[in-house]
């Protein structure tokens, strides 16, 4: 059996994207044992606890460039580690000199910034080919594009597909992100409010302002439930009668399970997926950092969207990694 080793963070400051679509992955790799790198957040310990993960290490919250390095070595000697995988998004990739030269590099990346001895590089940013001078790189696999994200198996279910809608949308659901440190969630909870509906609000391990949202929500009388860090979004995404969703992996995650949805891109790297969705008719595109009322409730009663076949492509990801 191959040894893969994951390295991603989850945190307010980058979200818990790039860790749990790393876990995702391991899932599909049969053959490999996974090992997970992480900085001890408060985020990445609750999803550990959560999915009940085995051999986790732990970096110093905000550790530097030498630790972390230093951390990746000590464990590829000492477990025998083949393959190492990053997602890493607060620092670029080509500051990682000196991993040992035994293991295989692959990645998730999104800036281009990517050392020449990755094996295979993902970006399923919708505008990915313009980060990269493929020819630079004869010998590392690139998979980009909107259907290389990763999603849970769960996501590809045939009951996904034959979902059912319900004629009129009260129950709405918003899923800003897992840390959403500018707290569009209350913006938008706040903008989408009714006596006539029901407010499901999913907030991540690092989401901070969760006082404030309850007393908000309680001075409007409005029926609404807050759930932190859920371990299953598929089922609330497959329950609820529409979606308000941040243009992260909440964005994918809604277009997969075929949920009637309005994307706020809550960063600009955000903007060209959601714009994406938009053109194809899977989710209705409200802007960058958008929470404007009118454009909120309209998407609620107006937007249905038009879903095809074959939206993504976790598996075929999955079996390029294996074949390396």
């Amino acid at each position: 059996m191959k040894r893969i080793l994951f390295r991603a963070d989850a945190k307010p400051s980058i979200g818990i994207g790039d860790f749990m679509s790393l876990i995702n992955l391991s899932d599909y790799l049969e053959g490999f044992e996974p090992f997970f790198l992480t900085q001890a957040t408060v985020a990445a310990k609750m999803i550990v606890e959560k999915r009940g993960l085995q051999n986790v290490f732990w970096l110093d919250d905000g550790c530097d460039i030498s630790q972390d390095i230093a951390a990746i070595n000590k464990i590829i000697k000492e477990f025998k580690i083949d393959v190492l995988f990053f997602e890493i998004t607060e620092r670029k990739l080509t500051e990682y000199a000196g991993i040992s030269p035994i293991v295989k590099k692959m990645c998730v990346n999104f800036d281009g910034f990517i050392p020449s001895d990755m094996k295979i590089v993902i970006n399923w940013d919708a505008a990915a080919h313009k980060y990269y001078d493929t020819n630079k790189f004869p010998n590392t696999i690139f998979l980009l594009g909107p259907k290389y994200v990763i999603l849970s198996k769960a996501f590809y279910a045939d009951s996904v597909k034959k979902r059912q809608y319900a004629q009129h949308r009260k129950k709405i659901l918003i899923a800003m992100g897992g840390a959403d440190e500018l707290d569009f969630t209350s913006k938008v909870a706040n903008a989408v409010v009714g006596s006539n509906r029901e407010l499901i609000i999913i907030v991540g391990a690092g989401y901070e302002p969760k006082e404030e949202l309850k007393n908000s929500m309680n001075t409007k009388g409005t029926n609404y439930t807050i759930k932190v860090n859920v371990e299953d979004m598929l089922v609330e995404y497959l329950s609820c009668d529409f979606a308000i969703g941040a243009g992260g992996l909440t964005s994918s995650e809604l277009v997969a399970s075929r949920t009637p949805c309005a994307l706020i891109a809550t960063y600009e790297h955000q903007t060209a997926r959601c714009e994406h969705f938009d053109r194809e008719g899977w989710a209705k595109y409200l802007g960058f950092r958008s929470c404007d009322d009118s454009l909120l409730n309209a998407a609620i009663s107006q937007f249905n969207p038009r879903f095809t076949e074959n939206i993504f492509d976790t598996e075929g990801l999955a079996d390029a990694v294996r074949k390396i």
